[in-house]
């Protein structure tokens, strides 16, 4: 860059503004030159005017030196060529671009005269040559960057050197074969190969090729070729071996040679061929394991691994890998490689879904619970010796295992940085059940152990911990798995809904803990679940003993991480886990052997273990969890050994001793059994635990521990085991409350002590012993404490006297509660009832008790007087002994005291045998005691009482001593009331009580959650208790669904990949014809190839007319021949060698397949699988039913399906109709199962009721063809409701290509099936009939009603009887309804033909059978004898024959397959007599005018627009006459001059005739009109047999099925009469103003209204400049500076033109196509401005663009110097632009294609080539039609009429035409020498019924020239046929007339302006005829553009 400057050397101190040309030098500029060793090489250079970033430069750099735009629209390599394309540098800021592919060699004149006098100078200057120079040699770059917007910019650049210049552009051959066929030359070579050698040098041209071009990279997608590619090699796997595995990887990318990196860069390789794991398994070398160990080499590389990992994501290596593991021959050492594979893959590029994909296989392999797995011996599992079955579900497990322990090591591997958010969504997606599947208690210990640590490894987490334990809904694994998952098999079968589950939410811990109680015996177990509660990480239980219990857990409380135990506490729910298994472990029965020694030692290690870690945090509030508490007292509780809790316990709970089993502190000698040696151990902690609780406590609100102990009991202990847990919790508590206040008394006294700790400890615990004290009498009360109440009393006094002495503010509401505890205590005790000796004894303790502290019972600070009213009214009933039974509270459950709780009944017997008392000696003793309590009570507070109540107490007053019998009433009544009121008040608590721990029970999840298996919200849980059982059935049955899915998901992989191979098969099929087909690069030949036959294409053109004929491809003509093979039992069927090879391709597509999965069933790992599958496998049989699947496009769902009848001609498939999203599909021969299935025919029987319809179908049966075609919606342009053997079910699909389908639905679905049509494609509801296929021609107001154009001349009588027939339901797609056409002729004998004679016509009139009067008398004869004879008036006809059937159709077009066919199906499966066939036009006309009383046919609308049909161009043999003369061609009448061509033109003059167009509407109304029935029609002789008006007949009527199919029948074979249009008499047309065209061509036709086309006036026609907008046109004769006009458009009202290289694109031509760029770039701008709307350079790969075409608003055709055709699809969103994207190239020309046409109406493409060549292509399906004969010169000009398909090719000064099958009609050479060279025509038709064409030619010297066609009889006959090119359809053979070119005028623009001829006349560019032929726009290289008209 240092030499860009104004000029260079030793000048710089001039004033660089005094020069204005700037230029600079890239390299040594020649003012310092000096000898140097360097050689200059230069590439590619641009300058930007902007400085560029690091990632645009990274991009330019990876774009490569071939690449040669200006970055406006740059696709990186790699990404999708069909996304946005995005400028890099804007346009302005390129001032150049220099690249060698837009370079010239020129020279300084040509220099000159192109840019300017300056530059020229100034190169001459510095090429030291003289500036007029024109014979040196110039090397000039143009700049490439020229022609877009921004400031001006240099010309370019010239190459100088000192001693010249060597110029080398190269053009590598990888990338000359994009021109040649592309990738398919590539796959052609290793479809070649025949062993390993030719196999690896295919490979490696693959690879160097593929390396070194990105285009063919793209191309290769674009053609599926990496599919195509793996289909071969499959076909070709024993050709393998290692070498060419490392080649193809180095394709892929993923092999490191040299210093490339090992990533993936080739990902269609990647994906197609190396993840093509079923290509692999079959090679010879065993490559599998090497790609394998491959794949984890390149995922774990360190630098590429995860991009790697990425592109393996996109290739699903996941699923495939997982879908191996049902490969029968997969052995345990691969399994290995692959699980790590699967290890790498999940750390490289972690996905939720794949991770899905595993665990949904990980439940694949468990079996259902009924299986127990625990047996089975893991250590045979991998023994290779063993036979596979023996060993399977060791395998299984082990397998399970690897992918659980891979799963854990990947998840907690430290890697794969998961956030806690993403591990929490991760556990969410799999689920709960998902974990507690693999927990289930049949399973392998080693599953369980890896699932455990699974999912605790997650619920490390603490809001997961939460979530888990308040319910997670179940099922969410299968949920997800099925998400973005469709099976392509769904779409055939009938959508079940699936039963709806309510979802279940799952308590985990709780079904946690269920589960685990299967597992206490596992050791490893106890370690993961400790290592959760100390909450250390499972990672670091690796290396730990394994030998015992005890050293594990020793192990790990070493290991452990104890500051964070000390920052996030324990957790609590490991605590309940271990607890809860202690639980299991203990209840169940002790087994002596010493497999049984666990459940002693494990309890026992368990228990040690938690007592160690209580002692290390003893702080912890794990321990006072309330949950942990009762799990834990649950553990301790007293229960029977009979009742034990465990799976394996006994609950006969009738049993007498399980009844009286007391307390499990006393073994008796019934249970030996019982008590596990744990027990004690566990009792021992828990009151460890409960002392830590109470001293800990420091108010009695935290007291909720206690509770929770109390409250604790396993859901099924009885009440008695409930008090007797109570009475011992509180008695320990007692105890403890006994040590503490009796040990550290100290600490009560000396409260003044300055000891603050002292103080803060005391003043609660006072506060503490009273509520413990309230708890006591409450539990008393409410029957729950047990023991001896004496415990209590002694309890409470203890305390009192400790209050008493404690000198605490809190002293006296404390003694206070206690002593009314005390008091409440007694009362009870007294009011118990006294029957037995056991109760009496009890009370008389009490008794003895009260004596016994009196002092402090009754001390003063008891001064309570209700207290005393009470005992004393107590006192009084015990010594009345009034109430034996008790008077207190009863408590509810009426229970035997303490005595016989606390006696076993042995001792209780002995001790009465010995010195019990008797109970009247105790009654006695209660007594006295009683009375002596009075008198001291009485003694000492009857002042009391009496001052309170002023009341005497006695009944003698002021006695001192008051004896218990001398109370007065009064007070008795004083005592009562107080007693009652206490009784109340006591009652009323207990209640309130029992109300209030109802509500505020602790919620736990093993106790109240987990009995609400809690229904989703808006349903009420209807039973609250749900059983582990619920919850197990719920986890199953998400089971089965899962295995059912993952059996159907692998079932759709092994279709898809059939489908991948039928598809692969089918596009090599193509690719074959591509590369050895006619125009292929290795054709061979026309010698060896034999001819395929011609037939008649079903698309229809203008105004319904088939034209088109093509030649069946290799493939079609294999398949009839298949047919014919099937119908002639003739296996022997002789075919070339290729042919051989694509039926061999198809047929091993198809086979191949099934050896790899025989049945998707016989999942040889898991033979325990098959109650997951359904009884499918029958539907898996149907193989036909890939075709459809194959057709289904990506993601399609199927919504609706009808069954109905498809109709083709003579053809009758049963199929099936399926709605899709955007497409539907057509199945040939399919059914629908009564299920709603869809089944191939063969396979199902038919769904048909329709008896006749079922016959119809099963006549074809025996051809059975299966096929499937996909439409858009927007594909339709029509939809007609139609009648099938006259009854209204049908319905007929226009397709916008011409092609149509009649489906007929049997079953009543037509209206369904038609509104569905519409809701898709709601544009069709409006259109009954659509007029734009008949009115071709459209004059302004083409609105009018077809009968009113016909009427005004608009359209032709052709048109007319289309329209007519249309509207009546004929079609071409049923031959029964064929359309009608009348015989118009009734000359079949003269030389000559001269239409203007009437007598020549037939009496249209009349029907056929009144032409001949005779024959008519016949007819009316047999009308009135039936009257005569039947005297059944409704059979009553004169024919019974119809004028149009299926056979007359048939037999007429026998000569043109498909009618050929038609015809011998018609007639049971031969020809006819040759004399009964159609061989000859006359005696056809004799037969149905006059002679056969049972033929009164009419014609077919072949007659009058198809030579073709009249010619046996496949020479059929049809045998020979009875005269001998062999049945060829049909014998034409002598006015045709046995030139079929001629016949059809006459005779469509003659339809169009003046005679005819006066009497048609005669002919209309026999037919489509009044006539057709009804009076009129017994006066016209036009009646039919009943049967055949569909109108007349309603078959639903008709039950008799035999009535009904003799109608059907004879409506098949007979005909129908089309519907009646018309009810009035039809209009006649009105008469032509002037003679026919076809007289005198100087006459012009000119209807009234209409005005006349310019070629009737030749000779007047004059000259007028046009200005155009866009072409910046100045006056008259000055040059517009856009240069040469390209394309002229004449619309109503304007005309549009756009320069050379620039075409409008249709319809609204408000758009512009621009090319010829020196970047070799595409533009698509609007239309009058020169604004560029989008830039295009993905057309740079493929050359200079010489021309392009636009056929259509989104259709793009563009060629060139590529000699590729390449067809683009426009893409547009919202009307904007959004990319061009290769539809198709078409390979064929061998030079420089050079100009292009297209019609839309034929779907025709024309290319021509300078390689002398025109190819016609199809448009519709982008393949090769026909190539034209070569011709003498490059071609320059082509064009194809849109009214009748004719074709004008023009080469040099040569011009021919040829009809739309490629079939010469005339040439001419118009001109000699260069300057007459045709630069561009164009086509001009009249009427379409006027054969002659005009053609307009303009050529190289400005003249512009009019031909016109003429017919001229040839003297010398045609051709002998042999001689025929056999690539053209045969043209009719031997005809005498040929079609001749006369040129009509030669219009000279300077002539007609000046009066002179000009010698240098600018060359004529373009042509065009204005929309109403009145004009000739002609547009020359000046961009003038003229318009000739009549008018000037």
């Amino acid at each position: 860059m240092l030499y860009i400057q104004a000029l260079p050397g030793p000048f710089l101190s001039m004033d660089p503004s005094a020069f204005v040309d700037v230029y600079g030098y890239i390299a040594t500029p020649r003012v310092w030159k000096q000898k140097s060793s360097l050689i200059w090489r230069l590439g590619p250079t641009y300058l930007f005017e902007e400085a560029i970033s690091m990632e645009t430069l990274e991009v330019i750099n990876k774009l490569g030196p071939r690449y040669c735009g200006n970055f406006q629209a740059v696709h990186v390599q790699g990404e999708d060529l069909d996304s946005e394309a995005t400028p890099f540098v804007a346009e302005e800021r390129v001032s150049f671009g220099l690249h060698i592919a837009s370079s010239s060699i020129t020279s300084v004149a040509d220099i000159r005269n192109a840019y300017n006098e300056v530059d020229s100078r100034l190169i001459a200057k510095e090429m030291n040559i003289s500036s007029r120079d024109n014979a040196m040699p110039v090397f000039l770059l143009r700049n490439c960057a020229g022609h877009l917007s921004g400031s001006l910019r240099t010309i370019g650049a010239v190459a100088v050197g000192q001693l010249g210049v060597r110029v080398f552009h190269s053009s590598p051959a990888a990338s000359s074969l994009d021109f040649i066929g592309g990738p398919a030359i590539l796959l052609g070579l290793i479809s070649l190969a025949t062993d390993d050698h030719t196999m690896y040098a295919a490979v490696k041209v693959l690879h160097s090729v593929l390396t070194s071009n990105a285009m063919c990279d793209f191309l290769m997608q674009h053609i599926c070729g990496y599919q195509i590619m793996a289909f071969l090699l499959r076909k070709k796997a024993s050709l393998l071996n290692h070498r060419i595995f490392q080649l193809i990887l180095s394709v892929a990318g993923t092999v490191e040679l040299g210093f490339r990196s090992s990533a993936i860069t080739n990902t269609g390789v990647f994906q197609h061929i190396l993840c093509n794991f079923e290509l692999w398994m079959n090679t010879a070398d065993n490559l599998e394991l090497s790609l394998f160990s491959h794949l984890l080499e390149i995922l774990q590389s360190p630098r590429e691994g995860p991009r790697n990992a990425e592109a393996a994501h996109q290739a699903q290596l996941i699923p495939k890998l997982i879908f191996l593991f049902n490969e029968p021959s997969l052995i345990p050492s691969k399994i290995s490689t692959i699980i790590g594979i699967l290890a790498c893959q999940l750390r490289g590029h972690f996905s939720t879904q794949d991770l899905l994909r595993i665990g949904l296989f990980v439940v694949y392999t468990l079996k259902p619970s009924s299986v127990n797995e625990r047996q089975i011996c893991m250590d045979g599992a991998l023994d290779p010796s063993l036979p596979a079955g023996s060993q399977t579900s060791g395998k299984t497990i082990w397998l399970r295992n690897q992918l659980l322990e891979m799963l854990l090591s990947v998840i907690s591997s430290p890697q794969l940085h998961l956030s806690s958010e993403s591990k929490e969504e991760m556990f969410l997606k799999l689920g709960p059940d998902w974990f507690l599947l693999l927990l289930q208690g049949h399973l392998h210990a080693s599953t369980t152990v890896l699932a455990l640590k699974l999912l605790l490894y997650f619920l490390a987490s603490p809001s997961l911990r939460t979530r888990f334990r308040d319910g997670l809904c179940a099922g969410s694994w299968v949920e997800r798995s099925t998400e973005g998952v469709d099976i392509v098999m769904d779409n055939l079968k009938s959508q079940s809904p699936l039963p709806e589950q309510s979802p279940c939410l799952l308590p985990g811990f709780r079904v946690l803990n269920d589960f685990l109680a299967h597992h206490v015996h596992i050791p490893e177990v106890y370690l993961i679940v400790s290592t959760f509660f100390l909450q250390t990480p499972l990672t670091e239980l690796m290396d730990g003993p394994k030998d015992s219990l005890d050293a594990m857990l020793q192990w790990l409380l070493q290991r452990h991480h104890q500051e964070e135990v000390l920052q996030a506490g324990l957790c609590t729910e490991g605590a309940l886990l271990l607890l809860e298994m202690l639980k299991a472990t203990m209840s169940q029965p002790l087994a002596g052997s010493e497999d049984g020694a666990w459940a002693q030692t494990f309890p026992a290690s368990v228990l040690q273990f938690l007592s160690l870690v209580h002692r290390t945090y003893p702080q912890d509030p794990a321990w006072r969890a309330p949950e942990f508490l009762q799990t834990l007292a649950i553990a301790a509780f007293p229960l029977g050994a009979q009742k034990g809790v465990g799976a394996e316990s006994t609950r006969n709970t009738s049993s007498p001793e399980a009844a009286a089993e007391g307390d499990s502190t006393v073994e008796g000698l019934q249970a030996p059994t019982k008590a596990h040696p744990a027990r004690r151990k566990l009792r021992e902690f828990t009151q460890l635990l409960l002392r830590e609780l109470l001293l800990g406590a420091s108010s009695p609100k935290q007291w909720l521990p206690l509770e929770v102990l109390l409250e604790a009991s396993p859901d099924h202990a009885t009440s008695q085991q409930k008090r007797d847990f109570q009475s011992e919790v509180l008695l320990s508590a007692m105890e403890l409350f006994h040590m503490t206040s009796g040990g550290d008394a100290a600490m009560f006294r000396d409260g003044k002590e300055p000891q603050p700790s002292a103080e803060a400890a005391a003043a609660p615990s006072l506060a503490n012993i009273s509520c413990f004290t309230q708890k006591l009498v409450e539990k008393l009360y409410s029957g729950m404490f047990s023991a001896d109440p004496r415990h209590i009393l002694l309890f409470i006094l203890e305390h009192i006297m400790v209050v008493i002495e404690t000198a605490s503010s809190q002293r006296d509401t404390v003694l206070s509660t206690l002593y009314s505890s005390l008091n409440k205590v007694i009362l009870y005790c007294l009011s118990k009832p006294q029957q037995s000796l056991s109760e009496c004894l009890g009370l008389l303790s009490i008794l003895g008790f009260l004596q016994e502290h009196w002092d402090v019972v009754f001390a003063t600070y008891n001064s309570n007087i209700s207290f005393l009213l009470c005992l004393m009214h107590c006192l009084l009933l015990l010594n009345e002994r009034s109430y034996p039974e008790g008077f207190g509270l009863e408590p509810k459950p009426r229970m035997s005291t303490y005595h016989q709780v606390f006696l076993s009944p042995n001792e209780d017997v002995k001790e009465k045998r010995e010195d019990l008392p008797s109970l009247s000696d105790v009654q006695h003793n209660i007594q006295k005691t009683v009375q002596t309590l009075w008198q001291q009570l009485v003694a000492q507070r009857q002042q009391t009482l009496e001052d309170a109540f002023k009341i005497d107490l006695s009944v003698k007053p002021g006695e001192r001593e008051v004896k218990i019998e001398e109370v007065t009433p009064l007070w008795e009544e004083t005592m009562l009331k107080a007693w009652q009121h206490y009784l109340a008040s006591e009652k009323k608590s207990l209640a309130s009580r029992s109300n209030v721990a109802h509500h505020s029970k602790v919620t736990l999840w093993s106790g109240s959650l987990s009995s609400a298996m809690k229904l989703m919200p808006g349903r009420q849980a209807k039973d609250p208790e749900c059983k582990t059982e619920d919850f197990v059935s719920c986890i199953e049955n998400y089971r089965r669904r899962g295995q059912e899915l993952y059996a159907s998901l692998y079932k759709d992989h092994v279709q898809r990949r059939k489908c991948g191979n039928i598809k692969a098969a089918n596009a090599w099929a193509r690719i074959q014809e591509q590369l050895f087909g006619e125009l292929g690069l290795w054709s061979q030949g026309e010698e060896t190839k034999p001819c395929s036959p011609w037939e008649l294409d079903w698309r229809e053109g203008p105004a319904r007319m088939r034209k088109r004929i093509k030649r069946l491809s290799p493939l079609e003509a294999l398949s009839s021949g298949r047919h014919k093979e099937s119908q002639d039992k003739n296996d022997h069927i002789s075919q070339t060698n290729a042919e051989n090879q694509d039926e061999l391709t198809l047929r091993e597509a198809e086979g191949e397949p099934d050896e790899v999965g025989v049945d998707c069933t016989q999942l040889t790992f898991f033979p325990a699988l098959h109650e997951s599958l359904h009884s499918e496998d029958f539907l898996e049989l149907c193989r036909e039913r890939q075709v459809i699947l194959q057709e289904l496009l990506d993601k399609e769902k199927v919504t609706q399906k009808f069954s109905l009848v498809i109709v083709q001609g003579h053809l009758v498939s049963e199929g099936v109709l399926l709605f899709g999203h955007q497409h539907f599909y057509i199945c040939e021969n399919f059914t629908l199962s009564p299920t709603g299935d869809v089944y191939c025919t063969r396979h199902c029987l038919s769904n048909i009721s329709d008896p006749f319809i079922f016959n119809l179908c099963s006549k074809d049966r025996s051809t059975d063809h299966y096929s499937c075609q996909c439409h858009s919606y927007a594909d339709m342009r029509e939809l007609r409701q139609a009648r099938f053997l006259l009854q209204d079910i049908a319905l007929e699909i226009f397709f916008h290509n011409g092609y149509s389908k009649f489906l007929v639905f049997y079953n009543n679905d037509r209206s369904k099936a038609f509104k569905s049509f519409c809701s898709f494609q709601p544009s069709l509801k409006g259109k009954a009939t659509s007029e734009d296929t008949l009115s071709l021609r459209r004059y302004p107001g083409s609105d009018r009603i077809m009968l009113q154009k016909w009427q005004k001349r608009d359209i032709s009588n052709f048109e007319y009887l289309m329209y007519l027939n249309t509207a009546a339901g004929r079609t071409c797609n049923d031959y029964m309804q064929y359309p009608v056409f009348p015989w118009v002729l009734a000359d079949y004998t003269s030389e000559t033909l001269n239409l203007a004679n009437p007598k020549i016509f037939r009496d249209l009139s009349k029907p056929m059978g009144a032409q001949t009067k005779e024959r008519k008398l016949k007819f009316i004869q047999r009308f009135k004898e039936v009257e005569k004879t039947e005297g059944d008036m409704t059979v009553q006809c004169h024919y019974y024959t119809h004028y149009s059937s299926a056979i007359i159709v048939a037999s007429y077009l026998v000569r043109m397959p498909p009618f050929t066919q038609a015809f011998c199906a018609l007639q049971g499966g031969s020809f006819d007599v040759a004399d009964r066939m159609f061989h000859s036009v006359k005696s056809t006309w004799e037969s149905a005018s006059r002679e056969n009383m049972s033929d009164v046919r009419e014609l077919t609308p072949e007659f009058f627009y198809l030579p073709e049909f009249l010619t046996n161009c496949n020479g059929v043999e049809f045998g020979c006459m009875q005269d001998g003369t062999v049945l060829g061609d049909v014998q034409l009448p002598p006015w045709a001059d046995g030139d079929p061509r001629k016949f059809i033109s006459l005779h469509r003059k003659a339809l169009e005739s003046d005679f005819v167009s006066a009497n048609l509407h005669h002919w209309i109304d026999l037919i489509f009109g009044y006539k057709q029935q009804g009076p009129a029609a017994v006066d016209a002789v036009n009646i039919f047999h009943p049967y055949f008006y569909g109108d007349r007949m309603d078959l639903s009527s008709i039950t008799d099925p035999l009535i009904k199919s003799t109608i059907l029948g004879f409506v098949s074979n007979f005909g129908q009469v089309p519907k009646q249009l018309f009810t009035k008499p039809h209009p006649a047309r009105t008469a032509a103003g002037k003679p026919l065209p076809g007289k005198d061509v100087s006459t012009p036709v000119s209807l009234p209204g209409h005005p006349q086309p310019f070629f009737y006036s030749l000779q007047s026609l004059r000259p007028s400049q046009v200005t155009v907008k866009d072409m910046y046109l100045f006056s008259l004769g000055s040059e517009s500076p856009k240069g040469a006009i390209g394309h002229i458009v004449s619309t109503e009202k304007t005309i549009l033109a756009v320069e050379r290289n620039k075409v409008l694109l249709p319809p609204l031509w408000n758009r512009t196509f621009s090319w010829g760029f020196d970047d070799f770039s595409c533009c698509l701008g609007s239309y009058g401005s020169d604004k560029v709307l989008m830039t295009f350079e993905n057309l740079a790969a493929w050359g200079r663009c010489l021309c392009a075409v636009c056929p259509s608003p989104t259709t793009i055709v563009t060629s060139g110097t590529s000699t590729v055709v390449c067809v683009w699809e426009l893409s547009m969103t919202k009307g904007r632009p959004r990319g061009l994207r290769l539809r198709q190239a078409l390979y064929g020309h061998t030079q420089a294609v050079t100009c292009l046409a297209a019609s839309v109406t034929f779907s025709l493409l024309v290319s021509g080539s300078q390689d002398c060549t025109c190819i016609l292509w199809d448009l519709d399906h982008l393949t090769h039609v026909t190539r034209l004969p070569a011709h003498r010169e490059g071609i320059s000009a082509i064009t194809i009429s849109d009214v009748s398909g004719t074709i004008v090719s023009c080469a040099g000064a040569h011009l021919s035409l040829w009809n739309v099958n490629g079939q010469p009609l005339a040439s001419i050479t118009t001109a000699w020498g260069p300057e007459g060279a045709i630069t561009c025509c164009c086509l001009m038709e009249g009427p379409a019924w006027d054969t002659s064409q005009i053609i307009i030619t303009g050529s190289q010297d400005g003249m512009v020239r009019v031909w016109k066609t003429e017919d001229v009889k040839m003297s010398v006959p045609g051709r002998p046929a042999g001689e025929e090119p056999p690539a053209q359809p045969p043209s009719p053979r031997g005809h005498k007339w040929e079609k001749n070119l006369a040129l009509s005028r030669e219009l000279d623009v300077s002539i007609a302006l000046t009066g002179k001829p000009s010698k240098t006349s600018p060359a004529v560019t373009a042509l065009a005829v204005s929309r109403n032929h009145t004009k000739l726009l002609v547009g020359d290289e000046r961009g003038r553009i003229f318009c000739w008209s009549a008018d000037g």
